[in-house]
């Protein structure tokens, strides 16, 4: 990643955080999403982010469906323009293909499809793949219907990403510096 990477302070200064700092953190993690974040906050201390992603993940299991809706719709779309999407966001979605406005312009069309069918965004761990190759996972996503399966496979993909951004980010700050 790059040098302007944010940096994760360790899960002790996060257990004593205020709270306006706590939501830095989460939204780190998470993007920002201030519900999320305060009932994290809430269910301090933590032994490890570990522990505090599997509160996230249980926490949100609990919310009620419109709790649900703002927490998976603080995540970027994929292909959305760079200018909105957090430093993570624009590392995890990758550099711009060779046909990127190509590319861009059937994400906005399968944003749209998704959101017109579910009423929230569409999620996926990323996870190093193309723009490109997600291609056929919303388009299955979108033609299974199912609502609700939808909405936990979401979720349950927004706390993928924020353990996979928890990692690297600790990994990053344990690393020597140069």
């Amino acid at each position: 990643m790059s040098a302007q990477q944010p940096s994760l302070p360790t899960i002790s200064e996060t257990n004593h955080l205020d709270l306006p700092g706590f939501v830095k953190v989460i939204s780190l993690l998470f993007e920002p999403t201030a519900l999320l974040a305060q009932r994290i906050h809430d269910s301090r201390p933590f032994q490890s982010y570990d522990q505090l992603l599997d509160r996230a993940s249980e926490l949100i299991k609990k919310m009620s469906p419109l709790e649900q809706l703002e927490v998976v719709n603080a995540h970027p779309r994929i292909g959305e323009s760079a200018t909105k999407l957090s430093a993570l966001s624009r590392v995890e979605q990758g550099e711009p293909a060779n046909n990127e406005d190509a590319v861009i312009a059937k994400w906005a069309e399968l944003n749209k499809a998704y959101e017109d069918k579910y009423g929230f965004r569409f999620v996926v761990f990323v996870n190093g793949r193309s723009k490109e190759s997600l291609f056929p996972v919303v388009e299955e996503r979108i033609a299974h219907g199912n609502k609700r399966k939808e909405l936990a496979t979401g979720l349950s993909e927004m706390v993928d990403i924020a353990r996979d951004r928890a990692s690297k980010l600790q990994a990053a700050s344990s690393s020597p510096k140069m």
